[in-house]
């Protein structure tokens, strides 16, 4: 090489070195610089750069510039390119071992503070490469040059060199560890909701939060928009533990212990700006007979007689306000309740009663407005293969014959008003006799079932026992007021109800059944997803559009249970039913999120389906089964609370942590009252 070349080489250089400080401070604050006395590769192997930090700096934000798990990045020289890093370990050495200083010199050294006036050596792998000029993201794959400035990104430019989503659902901020980036964002694509997410934690872990922060963050519609028609989506919540339908009301961050309440409010205004506790929310009420028995009562007490079905819906309404939210309200919000305004609208199946709720807590006026709409099954709607669709609970040949037997009946003009007449008649046939004036006869119904249909006496008996539990249950034919109570009509729901929240409530439901009908919660909750999924694969099928309906899952593994875990045949069954929902809801804009403690109490089908996963802390013993990177792993099992990793197809780097602030919406201890 010429004299000239290098000359011309150097001048090139120092222009580049130049510009690369230049952009250096432009997207962040230099913190060190690429080592000039080990050398840069790129091979095959995991690529490595080593950066030497300065004392100074070292020792006033060691945690953000040389812990493990931290991101930063490089200016390369040569390229102008700005390029992720993520820590991947550190040194430090004494002046005595810097100077060689031999161990078995004999010296003993007193203590000196001027020893730790060294450099922290940083291993960090590059991740990807972003070229400003065309705002291209690739990923890392050149050498980087030495003296490259190392930088402590701005959030906006961690985001980009991270690959991060630009528009989205918020899930939460970035992190570093455990160490939150102010003012860098998690978000997750719309569509990413629509391919299925299953949100993993242990008690206590913070799992709760975030989904109740996430559906806040999805019914806001501050972060992404949906192209072209801007539909805010409806959220159904099916809620088997109550803690979602308190949240309309207020927040309680002064009473979370162990919180800088200054920090945290600062942390939810980066994320999430304003954003409120939804003001109004749609509850599905399922009502009981054993239900119906409490309402007459209450009603007595109040000195109400219950005449006509308005009074009783009315009263429903009265009745479920006060047993949910009034002493939330008044004991643990420490508020008063300033009035409560019902409205009966509408007619079965869409009769409403709305309640206009105003209260006051800590000076502050606030009004919502909670939709009541009763559930329960008319067995006249229900009937023949319906019915037999219903109940998962049933054997594949039980789940065939029953509707043949139902239109049996009918062809023979045997009339079936309720379950419990079916059911009657059903025994009838088992048993071969029937009594009539007092004398018993030989039963028609034996011909009918076994012979001219020729069903095996099992599977009668299958029937019995699983139309025997929904009948114990008192969900079935229930009359509130003057009238039955018909299953809500889902559709009209949705049609009404695009940005709302929707809220099964099958804790209520629990309350008011009897034990041994267990069983109804699951198929209440499964006729909820199905029927949602109809709607939406009607409205495809027609051609028109519809907003995005995403459908939470708590306590999925009641529902959805590992093989082992519940009766087989229902296991398969259900299993079938949501391979079925999950994957044609994709391109139909239905969404699921599902929510558990451990990966092994929720049917695979459910981790094969979830293309994101959201992993709060967790039992060493059940990580394995997430297939994370061993990193990640460590991590999980010792993590603070609402502290998460985020393993999604979505994300350039496939994982990320995040953590969620507090509770955007009412999250309360129910213990206490």
């Amino acid at each position: 090489m010429s004299s000239s070349d290098i000359a011309k080489a150097y001048i090139e250089a120092k222009a580049r070195l130049e510009k690369a400080l230049k952009s250096a401070s432009e997207y962040g604050e230099i913190v060190g610089f690429v080592s000039r006395f080990t050398p840069s590769r790129v091979d095959e192997s995991s690529p490595l750069i080593q950066f030497d930090v300065d004392p100074y700096q070292y020792f006033l934000k060691f945690d953000s510039i040389a812990a493990t798990g931290t991101y930063l990045a490089v200016i390369d020289v040569k390229s102008g390119h700005v390029i992720s890093l993520r820590v991947k370990g550190v040194e430090r050495r004494d002046i005595m071992a810097e100077i060689g200083v031999p161990d078995s010199s004999g010296l003993t050294p007193k203590l000196d503070a001027s020893g730790l006036i060294t450099r922290a050596r940083v291993k960090a792998e590059p991740l990807l490469a972003w070229n400003p000029e065309t705002d291209e993201i690739k990923a890392a794959t050149c050498v980087i040059e030495p003296q490259s400035p190392v930088i402590k990104p701005k959030p906006e430019v961690l985001e980009k060199i991270l690959g991060l989503p630009s528009e989205g659902v918020v899930l939460g901020s970035l992190t570093m560890a455990e160490e939150v980036v102010e003012g860098a964002k998690v978000r997750l694509p719309l569509k990413a909701f629509y391919q299925h997410i299953l949100v993993l934690g242990t008690t206590g872990s913070g799992k709760t939060t975030f989904m109740k922060n996430l559906i806040v963050s999805l019914l806001n519609m501050k972060e992404y928009s949906i192209k072209p028609f801007n539909m805010k989506p409806t959220v159904i919540v099916i809620d088997s533990t109550r803690d979602y339908v308190h949240m309309i009301l207020d927040r309680l961050w002064e009473e979370t212990p162990n919180i800088n309440l200054e920090h945290e409010t600062k942390l939810a205004r980066t994320i999430y700006g304003d954003i409120e506790p939804p003001s109004k929310v749609t509850v599905i009420v399922p009502v009981t007979k054993i239900l119906i028995g409490k309402l007459h009562e209450y009603s007595k007490n109040k000195g109400i007689t219950i005449r006509d079905s308005i009074t009783a819906f009315e009263m429903l309404a009265r009745y479920y306000f006060e047993v949910t939210y009034s002493r939330v309200i008044t004991d643990i919000l420490l508020g008063s309740i300033d009035e409560v305004e019902v409205k009966v609208s509408g007619y079965q199946p869409r009769r409403i009663a709305t309640l206009k709720v105003k209260y006051q807590v800590r000076g502050r006026s606030r009004e919502i407005i909670i939709n009541i709409l009763p559930y329960a099954f008319r067995f006249t709607e229900v009937k023949g293969s319906e019915l037999a669709e219903l109940n998962p609970f049933l054997t594949s040949q039980a789940r065939d014959q029953l509707p043949r037997i139902i239109l049996a009946f009918e062809r023979h003009n045997i009339k079936i008003n309720t379950l419990k007449d079916l059911i009657d008649l059903l025994r009838e046939s088992v048993r071969g006799k029937r009594e009539r004036r007092g004398l018993e006869e030989k039963s028609p119904l034996s011909d009918i079932i076994y012979h001219e249909l020729g069903i095996h006496k099992g599977t009668v008996e299958n029937i019995i026992r699983n139309l025997g539990v929904l009948d114990d249950s008192g969900i079935f034919d229930v009359i509130l007021g003057n009238e039955y109570v018909y299953e809500p009509d889902l559709n009209w729901l949705l049609e009404q109800s695009p940005g709302n929240l929707i809220i099964l409530d099958l804790e209520f439901l629990r309350e008011h059944t009897p034990i041994m009908a267990g069983n109804v919660e699951s198929i209440v909750a499964l006729r909820m997803l199905h029927r949602a999924f109809k709607w939406k694969m009607t409205k495809y099928a027609r051609r028109e559009r519809s907003q995005p309906v995403i459908v939470v899952v708590d306590e999925a593994h009641r529902f959805f249970p590992a093989v082992g875990g519940g009766e087989g045949e229902y296991v398969v069954q259900v299993a079938n039913m949501l391979a079925s929902i999950a994957r044609l809801g994709r391109a139909r804009g239905l969404g699921i999120i599902f929510a558990t403690h451990s990966p092994k109490d929720v049917h695979d089908i459910v981790l094969q389906l979830t293309n994101t996963k959201v992993i709060f802390r967790m039992d060493p013993a059940l990580v394995d089964r997430l297939d994370l990177p061993s990193e990640y792993k460590r991590f999980i099992v010792r993590v603070s609370d609402r502290v998460a990793i985020v393993k999604s197809h979505m994300l350039r780097l496939s994982y990320v942590t995040i953590k969620t602030p507090l509770p955007l919406a009412g999250h309360f201890d129910l213990s206490a009252l």
